[in-house]
């Protein structure tokens, strides 16, 4: 037994010199590639949903480890909050761009950029605006970042999910490429961009003790917004727009990682609320 007990602890000290959020990549982009070579091994096209899933995972997971590992803000909501506001900020998400988005993508055109990028930040935020508002204990900068985190990576999980189906009309190829694609898309894009807006807007909120729509607190949306489109421009139009790649790139990254260097939680975790028989 003392052997088992040692052994056990080597390996947890081997586990650690890997920094958890690129543990996490690992294994969810492992495991849906050898989902999708056994599917087209063995022909067996049930299981492709996994790989799917899995795969969309990927990136966002190793995102938001990294980001809960640098700034332990997951410790400031109770679990099944959060777990919640993925399910349901994501699900929202996903539904307000379907609707608002659909003119565009029926009648592609130069200014649905912009719409697109108003919609989605928007929507990603819609779900943590409404817990903030009702709730006056999550206006802390450190508790409204873990929802407006996990409900982002809820709807970045389920766009690429959506994209990936769509590729797999064509062929598992392409959905296998889609997946990879967004998995390092989608880290230097929508999660960083909403970081930036709820950051912004709960450290107004926390300096005025109420929620407030005030210039002030939207400025990190605006910056989102702009990012976004000139993001989406680059991507689609290609061409000379690809300059563009860069800059958004190292825009977005400066200014996330000015914001996030001041925020960090100190206190206490917080548990799920006990039940009563």
């Amino acid at each position: 037994m003392a052997t088992m007990r040692r052994s056990l602890r080597h390996v947890g000290r081997r586990l650690r010199l890997v920094p958890r959020w690129l543990a996490a990549l690992l294994m969810t982009g492992g495991l849906a590639a050898t989902t999708l070579v056994v599917a087209q091994l063995t022909h067996n096209w049930t299981i492709l949903p996994t790989a799917v899933l899995v795969g969309s995972l990927a990136g966002p997971l190793a995102f938001g480890t990294w980001v809960a590992d640098r700034t332990s803000v997951g410790r400031s909501v109770a679990p099944d909050v959060l777990v919640a506001t993925f399910i349901v900020g994501g699900g929202v998400a996903i539904i307000i761009s379907g609707v608002f988005d659909a003119a565009f993508y029926r009648a592609p055109r130069g200014g649905g950029f912009l719409w697109i990028a108003l919609v989605e930040e928007c929507s990603k935020v819609v779900v943590p605006l409404a817990i903030c508002i009702s709730l006056r204990s999550y206006r802390t900068v450190e508790r409204a970042l873990a929802l407006g985190i996990v409900s982002a990576i809820g709807f970045a999980v389920l766009e690429s999910m959506a994209y990936t189906v769509s590729a797999l009309d064509e062929s598992v190829k392409a959905a296998r490429r889609v997946l990879f694609e967004r998995s390092l898309v989608v880290p230097f894009g929508h999660l960083p961009w909403t970081v930036i807006v709820v950051i912004v807007a709960a450290t107004e909120w926390q300096a005025r003790d109420r929620a407030t729509l005030s210039p002030r607190a939207l400025w990190g949306l605006a910056a989102a917004i702009g990012l976004h489109t000139m993001w989406n421009l680059s991507l689609v139009w290609q061409g000379w727009w690809y300059v563009l790649v860069p800059i958004v790139a190292t825009v977005t990254f400066g200014l996330f990682s000015l914001l996030l260097r001041g925020v960090h939680y100190d206190g206490p975790y917080v548990a799920p609320a006990a039940r009563t028989p």
